[in-house]
């Protein structure tokens, strides 16, 4: 039974849902929800009758299938029909029955399964969907937000984890995606969670990268029917929509594939008054090229500067904003393509790491293909001015996931010209923070097969959860803003389309993009295809001044610095200072984004342990 409760209006507001085993205890559990902080507004049962999944999200979303002591879900963006899951509901004995099907179906969504009393919940192999679970009394609960499980168990925030958020560029995979709550799990993208009745949850395998076999033609044929399904079913799935048109050709692709669909399509631009950036140039082009688009053109002077708003009270979820310096302009952003009568607003993100292969691809192909693999490597040494020192690097790159862990230990607080390729933590970050996170990746390394070798394709894929994990936390605020935002590049077959090609094919330093020009040649403006440049700003630079007292503000009172994570002397000369590297406004960005989580957290979420010693207080 489905059942819809009075709540806020559908579409808005904090969208959640938690899957419960089909147990005598998931009432209580329903109860407690209700007496929560998150909107309950929804339940769907198991056929046994017992409440499976309960939360908050836009009806249209959800679309079940029923057979016998079998029920099939799924929550998200999916052209699927309850009688096609009713059809795979009568084909299902096992929950593991289903791997096929979610390695089958369009779009970006969690499947959901109740089987003879046996629940499957999954994400999505790229990390825009995401599950994690947490033991309630003598059984596991799953749920498509951390925080709501740490709710339920009374947990709070796991300071070591949170030390590790603040790590630049950023966490290491074995480090990445990992539940800031004490007591909660993250099920790895490429498995599901399985949930008897009683007892603990387990994670079976459902997703393998597909081997990168493919030529550039067949790759397109590929790319270009994935990615034109991923956009067909959001254009499907909301009454209006509207898009991103950058310039760039990943929003100009997702914008053109829009567009033919629908009468009217607002497209947004914010035009740059950076001469440097031509992004707004490349826009006008595509636009004249698309007759259904109309222009909606926002500059620099119309957005607020970075980080207005953050002395504000927010909300807290389950992971600090990934962009907190830009949620101001989120807000306009939603706003503005809300009064044009948009429903879902479409963006490129996620092009850039399904179209490129990281250059671990490099060693690999030198190794099959000398003659190719030197002409590569040359071309983008000239490319992107690599020394020879670097070329050496990226050659000698470390494959062994072990000795990567631990050398990242080593070099948490490399300094000199050690510190442009260490992964490290800010130099604000105090010593008993640096100790947390060295033991977590000391235990990491201790956790891997010392024979682990990463391969190119691992590469790809974890760089392509990385963008799914940014990509996610950012549409959870969407959402709550009124305008639900989607990357079709990040739904799982358009990643494998790309990552199906092989590398060198998909990845050239003589040709920018050139499988997404291939797959959508005819649909994409022509001279859209032909750019080879990539504009942007980082308008922090410019706006310091503008941020920077209530960036000072918030070290006051600090929450980080209360749980011993940071010095907040060392901050402040940074904040004072002068940004020399791209990496200055990024690391101050994380930490932003972790203290204003920290504060918009509700009290008895602290860690009760701060890290801080009574010998450095």
């Amino acid at each position: 039974m489905s059942t819809d409760l009075p709540g806020t209006a559908a579409g808005r507001g904090e969208e959640w849902f938690v899957v419960l085993p089909d147990h005598a205890g998931a009432p209580a559990a329903v109860a407690a929800l209700r007496a929560s902080p998150f909107p309950v507004t929804r339940w769907l049962d198991h056929p046994s009758g017992r409440p499976w999944l309960v939360g908050h999200w836009d009806p249209r979303d959800l679309v079940v299938g029923t057979a016998g002591r079998t029920r099939v879900a799924v929550l998200g963006c999916c052209p699927v029909s309850p009688g096609d899951l009713a059809g795979i509901a009568r084909r299902t004995a096992h929950v593991h029955d289903l791997d096929p099907v979610a390695g089958s179906l369009a779009g970006s969504f969690h499947l959901l399964a109740s089987v003879g009393g046996v629940v499957r919940a999954q994400g999505t192999a790229s990390g825009v969907r995401r599950v994690f679970h947490a033991r309630l009394g003598d059984a596991d609960v799953a749920a498509d937000r951390a925080d709501v499980p740490a709710w339920l168990i009374g947990s709070g925030v796991d300071e070591r984890r949170l030390a590790a958020a603040l790590l630049f560029p950023e966490p290491p995979p074995a480090l990445a995606g990992a539940p800031l709550w004490h007591g909660v799990s993250a099920v790895p993208e490429d498995h599901c969670a399985v949930l008897p009745p009683r007892g603990p949850a387990r994670v079976a395998r459902w997703w393998r990268a597909p081997e990168p076999t493919r030529a550039l033609r067949g790759g397109a044929v590929a790319l270009r029917a994935a990615l034109t399904g991923a956009v067909a079913a959001r254009v499907a799935s909301r009454p209006a929509v509207s898009a991103d048109l950058s310039g760039g050709v990943d929003s100009t692709a997702v914008c053109s594939l829009a567009a033919v669909r629908v009468d009217r399509l607002p497209a947004y631009t914010v035009a740059s008054q950076d001469p440097a950036d031509d992004d707004e140039h490349w826009a006008a082009i595509a636009a004249a090229g698309l007759p259904a688009v109309r222009r909606v053109v926002m500059t620099d002077d119309d957005l607020p500067v970075p980080y207005t708003g953050i002395l504000d009270r927010g909300v807290a979820r389950d992971e600090p904003h990934p962009d907190i310096h830009l949620r101001a302009e989120d807000v306009v952003r939603a706003n503005l393509l809300n009064a044009h009568g948009s429903h879902l607003h479409l963006t490129g993100d996620g092009g850039d790491e399904v179209l490129h292969a990281p250059v671990g691809y490099l060693p690999e192909l030198l190794r099959r293909n000398p003659r190719l693999g030197y002409a590569h490597v040359r071309g983008h040494q000239v490319l992107r001015h690599w020394s020879w020192s670097q070329v050496r690097r990226v050659l000698t790159a470390r494959r062994d996931e072990r000795r990567a862990l631990l050398a990242t230990a080593r070099a948490l607080t490399a300094t000199g010209a050690d510190r442009s390729d260490a992964v490290r933590l800010p130099p604000w970050a105090t010593p008993d923070a640096v100790d947390a996170v060295r033991e977590l990746l000391l235990r990491a390394a201790a956790d891997v097969d010392p024979d682990l070798r990463v391969s190119a394709l691992e590469d790809t894929v974890r760089v392509v959860r990385h963008s799914g994990r940014v990509q996610r936390a950012c549409a959870v605020a969407a959402a709550a803003d009124g305008l639900p935002v989607a990357a079709p590049f990040l739904d799982d077959r358009v990643v494998e389309a790309c990552l199906s090609v092989l590398p060198h094919e998909r990845t050239t330093p003589w040709r920018y993009k050139p499988l997404l020009a291939e797959a959508l040649r005819g649909v994409v403006p022509e001279r859209s295809l032909a750019r080879a440049t990539k504009g942007g700003t980082t308008p922090e630079y410019a706006a310091l001044p503008q941020y920077r007292a209530d960036l000072l503000a918030l070290c006051e009172d600090s929450r980080l610095a209360a749980l011993g994570l940071v010095d907040v002397d060392r901050l402040r000369s940074e904040l004072t200072g002068i940004w020399l590297t791209d990496a200055s406004p990024i690391t101050i960005a994380r930490t932003v984004g972790a203290e204003r989580w920290l504060r918009d957290l509700r009290p008895t979420a602290l860690a009760t342990t701060p890290l801080v010693t009574a010998a450095r207080r």
